[in-house]
């Protein structure tokens, strides 16, 4: 009864939190002007200020964070920004783990439904850690949600950051080395990216059922071997 009870209250708070803070989120994670005001705001702390938001987009507002990741090239630098998007998605990832280890599974049904019910089914088997580990590598799938099933699962909270670390490093790597101009092409090169990056995005969301059903048949053969 307590340990539903304290999930009930984690619960609460996360959605009191993302009530109020996650139209701001959203807002500093897709505008870069108002994310560098915002920085600049916060002066010595910007750092500090930028893990945080890295890490609520993972609890509270769970967006697309490449953006974020370029920002972070673009602002801090290769090394910088990458170590701190790094940090920002470690932190976040284990607060969510950590929340859902403390409240259990009512807090996991509160906040994320009964939808999941299959990825729980996924990762929860004798190969689960490999599994956790390549849906973080895999684009298009619930690595966010994937933070707060794991904890339900036997899986080590060390094991778990490891697999966060090593499953996110590619594509922070990316975002940042072309934030900070590392990765840089020609205004039409980037206009070529956009559009195949919008018809890749229409094509996911309009098949995403079936990308996720080819995914989930991969994962499921990947954590039976």
């Amino acid at each position: 009864m307590k340990r539903l009870a304290l999930g009930v209250a984690l619960f609460a708070v996360t959605l009191v939190l993302a009530y109020h803070l996650g139209p701001t989120i959203y807002h500093l994670s897709n505008d870069r002007a108002a994310l560098e005001a915002f920085l600049d705001a916060a002066g010595i702390w910007a750092p500090l200020g930028f893990i945080l938001l890295v890490a609520s987009q993972v609890i509270l507002a769970p967006i697309p964070s490449f953006l974020t990741g370029i920002a972070g090239g673009f602002i801090f630098g290769i090394l910088p920004g990458f170590l701190l998007n790094l940090a920002g998605m470690l932190l976040g990832a284990m607060v969510a783990f950590s929340m859902v280890r403390i409240g259990g599974k009512p807090l996991v049904d509160r906040f994320l439904g009964p939808r999941y019910g299959h990825w729980l089914a996924r990762i929860n088997g004798r190969r689960g850690a490999l599994v956790i580990g390549a849906i973080f590598l895999v684009p298009f799938l619930p690595d966010d949600a994937i933070c707060w099933l794991a904890a339900l699962t036997p899986i080590r909270a060390r094991l778990f950051a490891a697999l966060v670390v090593v499953g996110r490093t590619p594509a922070i790597l990316v975002a940042s080395l072309t934030g900070a101009g590392v990765i840089d092409l020609p205004w039409y090169g980037w206009a070529v990216v956009a559009v195949l990056s919008l018809i890749g995005a229409g094509l996911a969301w309009w098949k995403k059922d079936l990308i996720e059903q080819w995914c989930g048949r991969w994962l499921d053969v990947l954590g039976a071997n």
